[in-house]
């Protein structure tokens, strides 16, 4: 992949957004923009707090797959956890 000149350019090159290492991308490209003047510091504040819910998201998702073990390790049922980090960023494909 060749290097993003801009924050824009980088953005436009990655098509989606799908994984961690993705949003990691983007938190990169946004520090240095940053650094170049492209973005203020008020555009990566409101970054960070959209990551900060994803962080927490994800945490929370843990947490349930944790309970879950556990408690099948002591013989109790809490049923199927369905769908653990199948967290949809952006809008879900349409099938048909």
């Amino acid at each position: 992949m060749k290097a993003a000149k801009t924050l824009t350019e980088s953005l436009d090159n990655m098509g989606e957004v799908a994984t961690q290492g993705d949003l990691r991308r983007i938190v990169a490209n946004s520090l240095l923009a940053l650094a170049r003047k492209e973005i203020s510091a008020t555009d990566v504040e409101a970054m960070a707090k959209g990551l900060d819910s994803i962080s927490n998201s994800l945490n929370a998702e843990i947490k349930v797959a944790k309970t879950a073990i556990e408690l099948r390790e002591k013989g109790a049922q809490l049923g199927q956890v369905v769908q653990l980090g199948q967290l949809v960023i952006g809008n879900a494909p349409q099938g048909g």
